[in-house]
């Protein structure tokens, strides 16, 4: 009797081990909290390489799982979003960065993350096509659409970043479809859901520079250069702040 229950035991042990290794969730979840704290490093491009290999090992590991997924494509829109990186590299990286969030929208797609990305995946693939091209090829549409629905999931995700989105595609679509007072709109919605959203004031002060009011515009622009940075997304506020610095310089 002893001897049978020792070799159920072994049976029992490797079948929890077997388990242990192909279960998505318990292969995924270490390498999950560790793509989230690199993203928060994303402008070092020491952690963007190293957040690039552990995702490619998650996907590997859980190549259906929808938690890795959607952490792949930010990833990967993270290095199409790379200015040090060359306009092909970037492309590739926006179109990988799609292609995952397809996926994960596939497995997932009542939640926000996967449509997201995938909007970003595509803005990312077709930034060195030019606006004009991308509305030829259809590219406009998969972005609108995903971010479309990302918008009606929750407009939140990602402090905010959804109607500031909206604020610079209504700001860089070529007329007719450009339009000023949406991307006002949606500048000030982003505001109203992420009060110390750098890129939603940035956004406005474009608009108001355009509008020929330079004042308006320059005191954003000096609350950008005077906000702390951490509030919400270093990286993103560093990068904000900078693109910020270049637009005042460039007002009489």
């Amino acid at each position: 009797m002893g001897g049978m229950q020792a070799v159920r035991r072994r049976l029992w042990l490797i079948a929890f081990a077997v388990t242990c290794v192909v279960s998505p969730a318990r292969a995924g979840s270490p390498a999950l909290g560790q793509l989230d704290a690199l993203y928060a490093r994303r402008d070092d491009s020491a952690a963007l390489a190293e957040a690039q290999h552990v995702a490619d090992a998650a996907l590997a590991a859980a190549p259906t799982d929808y938690g890795t997924l959607w952490r792949a494509a930010r990833v990967y829109f993270s290095l199409s979003d790379d200015p040090r990186r060359s306009g092909d590299e970037r492309t590739r990286a926006g179109k990988t960065a799609w292609e995952l969030a397809q996926r994960a929208v596939a497995a997932n797609p009542n939640a926000v993350e996967g449509h997201y990305w995938s909007a970003l995946g595509v803005g990312g693939w077709a930034r060195e096509m030019g606006v004009m091209r991308a509305i030829a090829n259809g590219i406009e549409g998969k972005f609108t659409g995903e971010l479309k629905r990302a918008d009606a999931l929750d407009p939140s995700y990602d402090h905010g970043s959804i109607p500031v989105i909206w604020a610079a595609y209504y700001l860089e679509i070529p007329w007719p479809k450009r339009d000023r007072k949406k991307a006002e709109e949606s500048a000030r919605r982003a505001l109203q859901i992420n009060p110390a959203s750098l890129r939603a004031r940035l956004y406005l002060a474009r608009v108001y520079n355009d509008q020929d009011k330079p004042a308006e515009a320059k005191a954003l622009l000096a609350e950008i250069a005077a906000a702390p940075v951490g509030r919400y997304d270093a990286p993103e506020e560093r990068r904000a702040k900078h693109e910020a610095a270049q637009l005042a310089a460039s007002i009489k």
